[in-house]
């Protein structure tokens, strides 16, 4: 395996058990080729993987915090159940990428391809999707708050009861939007491009404390994760 200054370019790896070594020694992964692979319950803790190929790869319940992904190809990618924190995913792919039940917060995905993912639900807090494209994309019961949907595509997207509080939509495009049972709370529908043609039940607006102490406990989760990278624990090789 060719690794030159401490990066890895266009690297096939053909197992789990060589991501685990190489992460062992670098955390660098950028470029490299990790499609199909299993890699799930895997921690990627402070990993720089810009451009990675993970198309198709098991990522379920792996947790992935203060990575870089941005640029990566996650097309059809498992990450069902995945915690995602603090992670740079801007220009990404994840078209098709299973996302059920997955924890995203304080995550970029600016630019990023979300079409006909699929993010019931999903919980994303304080997530950067401006631009992104979610085009058919599947958000049934999933909870989005204090996010940034600016100029983003929604057409035909799934918001069947889900709800969204504090969430920036000028510019949205809102085309076809399915929102029955769905639920909002500090969102201006007049600033989208596209309106969705049925507006959400009101959401009752929580204390003004509340926000801040949840955005408290993500920064305190998130530090004490990446504490840990000094040392690492590998998950049970299979």
């Amino acid at each position: 395996m060719a690794i030159a200054d401490g990066t890895i370019d266009k690297v096939e790896f053909e197992s789990r058990d060589q991501v685990l070594e190489t992460l062992s020694k670098k955390r660098d992964l950028s470029g490299a080729d990790l499609s199909g692979l299993d890699l799930s319950g895997m921690k990627f803790l402070g990993v720089k993987m810009t451009g990675t190929n993970l198309c198709e790869a098991d990522l379920t319940g792996s947790l992935l915090a203060g990575a870089d992904i941005s640029g990566a190809d996650l097309s059809n990618a498992q990450l069902t159940r995945a915690k995602i924190f603090g992670v740079n995913m801007e220009n990404s792919v994840l078209h098709k990428a299973q996302l059920a039940g997955a924890r995203i917060m304080g995550v970029n995905l600016a630019k990023a391809d979300l079409s006909a993912a699929e993010l019931s639900g999903a919980r994303i807090m304080g997530a950067n999707l401006a631009n992104s494209i979610l085009r058919r994309t599947k958000l049934a019961a999933a909870r989005v708050v204090r996010s940034n949907l600016k100029e983003s595509d929604l057409t035909a997207a799934d918001f069947t009861n889900s709800s969204l509080m504090r969430v920036d939509v000028t510019g949205a495009d809102f085309t076809d939007v399915t929102l029955t049972g769905a639920r909002a709370g500090r969102v201006d529908w007049s600033a989208a491009k596209v309106p969705p043609t049925e507006i959400p039940e009101s959401l009752p607006t929580p204390p003004p404390w509340l926000p801040v102490l949840l955005v408290g406990i993500v920064v305190v989760i998130l530090v004490a994760i990446l504490k840990k990278k000094s040392h690492p624990q590998l998950p049970h090789q299979r």
